[in-house]
């Protein structure tokens, strides 16, 4: 069985670049499978492609706005035209998005750096505050757009924009409509399936980018779950000797096993012959083995005195801090000297709002230190949890100084194994984390996996885990290990989340509904799902271990459960768990 990112319900990737995973995630969300057991089906297609479409357009909102306050910025600050070509020059090295910018005079040019394809100031015809836009445009095959900005009664400033994010977020699932509506893009396909908005059909979800006036429609596919199936890397077992030193001779004995991979005290092997479950048939047989398993696949899946950031994205769209009284909580604690395990992706190690946070990684894969995020959903899950803080940039995240350690155990796909999660696991906890966050898992126990949680939570390790966005009561793993403390999504309303999972094991909620946060590349995107809800309990875990490093695993897990918010039927119930965190409650309750 599959063992992936608990799968945001719509992983928005999008700022920028980031336009690009949502389909892939999206679609797997809506076909997560179940083993040996009936659930409802998925949640309806509408619901989720509401969801994913809200997504996408306040991505795109966000990439819009940050790109036009910054022209805003040089315009209104005067600067000479030496001055503007070398800041032009240094976001042209930057920054992929703009592909050229141009000084007007009276509608001549009398600046160009970069190579700017149109600098027709007539195109022009669309306005948004203080910025003008102009009509999506093709050349050789690129699709571009004109943004201006008034710098004085004579002089405008003209930046050129590559929409090829655009194309690379929305695949094959969504398709794009300029303001006059008027299909422009559509996935990895230019040629769209409808001219204009009055030909799609009326079941469709669209969502409106303000700013720009386009139209965003999605049309992903719906895929039922195939029922009783169960993932895991075919003709393979992960096996644990009895009496360890036994293994040399008993590999030597069976000469038809290929060793894939070995971390004491677990091993994985491979049959040449026999099919998945021949294998685990016959080695469960073997008095030698104390356990055998197969590698399951595990897939991806947010008054009193406030300390307000200056982070540009937080105040118009961090709705989620000021929901759980972030604000109030750093007047306590910011997370210093704490380490925070990100079980994921990877994380991207040059984003601008981590690389001075992250430590040192690991690659499960590999056994390397190479954890660059290739699928984006680790490095957005870093940013909820400890983005960089107060620096201007980007987005504030909930432990503002603690450190990232980033974990590799699912790769460009969103796709690990529960064997290579245990390893993360294991590293994690000897390389100092005290907080783990997994936003990931499947509904399969695994042997391996729960072995590594143990070894964690007797070590004194905070186990954090996301629910599952599939709207049933049934327990993911490791969401339903004991060890673990178990989250579950609300939204801005503090209303559960349509596509949470629920049920007794669920301990706490937080907001999992319209997340902003980082994206490789230096992007910022929105996404929703329990993936993004975990974080922020693990960011909450950071700020309380920093504050009371003398406080042991199940205290930690106390003071969140006891001061959360309560939600729903009082008490514990089985939608809220004992109800949203409050990172301000929490804290107070600790203070000395």
């Amino acid at each position: 069985m599959s063992w992936r990112i608990i799968k945001t319900v719509t992983i928005l990737a999008g700022v920028a670049l980031a336009l690009t995973f949502i389909a892939n995630i999206l679609i797997e969300d809506q076909q997560i499978t179940i083993q040996h057991k009936d659930i409802p089906q998925t949640l309806e297609a509408s619901a989720m492609d509401k969801l994913t479409a809200e997504d996408l357009s306040m991505t795109t909102s966000m990439f819009i706005k940050q790109l036009s306050a910054q022209m805003n910025r040089w315009a209104e600050a005067d600067l000479s035209e030496q001055q503007l070509k070398q800041r032009f020059e240094e976001e042209l090295g930057e920054h992929s998005h703009f592909h050229g910018f141009a000084i007007l005079e009276n509608n001549e040019k009398v600046l160009e750096v970069g190579e700017m394809s149109q600098q027709d100031a007539s195109l022009l015809s669309h306005h948004h505050m203080e910025s003008e836009f102009s009509d999506p445009y093709e050349v050789d095959g690129e699709q571009y757009m004109l943004m201006g900005e008034q710098i004085n009664d004579h002089k405008k400033m003209i930046g050129e924009i590559n929409l090829s994010f655009v194309k690379e977020f929305v695949k094959d699932m969504a398709s794009v409509a300029d303001a006059n509506g008027n299909f422009f893009v559509s996935g990895q396909d230019p040629k769209v399936q409808w001219e204009t908005t009055k030909d799609m059909p009326e079941h469709l979800q669209a969502q409106t980018v303000p700013e720009l006036g386009w139209q965003i429609v999605v049309h992903s596919k719906e895929q039922k779950p195939e029922k009783n199936q169960v993932h895991y890397e075919e003709q393979q077992a992960v096996i644990k000797f009895k009496h360890p030193e036994t293994a040399d001779a008993w590999f030597a004995d069976h000469p038809e096993l290929t060793l894939i991979d070995h971390t004491a005290p677990f091993y994985v092997v491979k049959s040449k012959v026999d099919s998945t479950e021949t294998l685990i048939e016959r080695l469960q047989r073997d008095y030698d083995l104390s356990f055998v398993e197969p590698n399951y696949v595990f897939t991806k899946q947010g008054l009193e005195m406030q300390t307000i950031p200056n982070d540009e994205f937080f105040e118009p769209y961090q709705w989620n801090l000021t929901q759980i009284e972030a604000g109030r909580g750093w007047n306590f604690s910011n997370g210093a000297n704490v380490n925070i395990a990100i079980l994921d992706t990877g994380v991207d190690p040059d984003h601008l709002d981590l690389k001075n946070k992250i430590k040192h990684g690991y690659n499960a894969f590999d056994d390397s230190s190479e954890f660059t995020d290739e699928h984006g959903h680790g490095t957005h899950v870093a940013g909820v949890a400890a983005a960089l803080t107060n620096n201007v940039t980007g987005i504030a995240g909930v432990s503002w100084n603690s450190t990232i350690l980033p974990v590799k155990v699912l790769d460009k796909d969103g796709a690990g194994t529960s064997y290579e999660v245990a390893k993360g696991i294991y590293w994690a906890v000897d390389h100092g984390a005290q907080v783990i966050n997994m936003s990931l898992g499947d509904y399969y126990h695994a042997d391996v996996l729960h072995e590594a949680i143990k070894y964690a939570y007797d070590h004194d390790v905070v186990l954090i885990a996301a629910s599952g966005n599939d709207n049933v009561s049934d327990p993911m793993y490791p969401a339903n290990y004991e060890e673990v403390l178990t989250v579950a999504a609300v939204d801005d309303t503090r209303n559960r989340a349509f596509f949470s999972n629920y049920g007794p094991h669920v301990d706490v909620t937080a907001p999992g509904a319209h997340i902003p946060s980082l994206f490789p590349d230096n992007n910022y995107v929105v996404m929703s799902g329990t993936s993004m809800a975990s974080p922020h309990v693990a960011g909450l875990a950071g700020l309380i271990r920093a504050l009371r490093p003398d406080l042991n695993v199940e205290d930690v897990y106390h003071v969140i459960r006891s001061t959360a918010k309560d939600l729903g039927t009082k008490g514990h119930d089985q939608y809220y768990g004992f109800g949203e965190v409050d990172v301000a409650k929490a804290l107070e309750s600790i203070s000395e």
